[in-house]
């Protein structure tokens, strides 16, 4: 049976004015490199998955252009906010462009993906939480899709990734998040976005992967905020899920080399 091909693709920091960099990188053309290697991915994906900080400081500009960008996919995406975003101006330009951005719950091939706003409660810092409703939503959705396999989406890390500083401002209440997902054997993995790394783990029986960035990537194993140096995991990057009926989940890092 043909699998469900999604594409996550995370941490944009657009800026309002698409001129300014984000630490000293052009994140425009970073974002173009991604969906033109998008363009030309075999198989095709289904489907993009946008998991959060699609913009620098909420500003329109930034998410309109997005919003074009996307449209070059034949395929429909979806947004989640970050801790950088604004939800409200989010909804509204991606609607604008036909982006799914009042759809929480995807469901197809035999899997649900369950799209989660990680945003409450803010520390000022970067760090985030799932409100009660969102914890709420989290546990309807998985009660009434329990036969399908399920794959959960928010911005903020559930598990430390290593990085004193990017620990500090992972999911603040990761351990309710836990507690919600512990009590369906169907959760087959999480992913995010946030920590501008990569890092694949387990939580149990629950795969944990974690996504670099589109803009810029975070050196990792670092007491503070170390840009990455490597030529190769400095480039922008994007994840790709093959999801199969079986609840196998076969994933790679993409790189796009400029």
């Amino acid at each position: 049976m043909i699998p469900l091909v999604v594409a996550q693709i995370t941490d944009f920091h657009l800026q309002n004015d698409p001129d300014q960099d984000y630490r000293g990188f052009n994140v425009e053309q970073h974002l173009d490199r991604v969906v033109d290697d998008l363009l030309l991915q075999t198989p095709a994906v289904d489907m993009i998955i946008c998991s959060g900080d699609l913009v620098h400081h909420g500003g329109p500009e930034g998410y309109q252009r997005l919003s074009r960008r996307l449209a070059r996919l034949p395929v429909p995406s979806y947004w989640i906010p970050g801790n950088h975003d604004a939800a409200q101006l989010m909804l509204e330009s991606g609607d604008q462009q036909g982006g799914q951005l009042n759809q929480r719950t995807i469901v197809a091939q035999g899997w649900v993906i369950i799209l989660l706003d990680s945003t409450a409660n803010p520390d000022g810092q970067g760090g985030g939480s799932l409100s009660s409703t969102e914890l709420v939503f989290l546990e309807q959705q998985l009660q009434q899709y329990s036969t399908h396999h399920c794959l959960v989406v928010l911005h903020h890390n559930p598990l430390p990734v290593g990085s004193d500083w990017q620990d500090r401002i992972m999911l603040a209440n990761a351990n309710q998040f836990w507690a919600v997902l512990g009590q369906h054997r169907s959760v087959r993995a999480v992913i995010n976005g946030h920590v501008h790394q990569a890092s694949d783990q387990l939580y149990g029986k629950v795969r944990v992967l974690m996504t670099p960035a589109t803009s810029v990537q975070f050196k990792a194993g670092c007491q503070q905020m170390v840009l990455e140096d490597d030529p190769v995991l400095r480039q922008p990057a994007y994840r790709l899920l093959t999801l199969h009926r079986d609840g196998l989940i076969e994933t790679s890092i993409k790189r796009v080399a400029g």
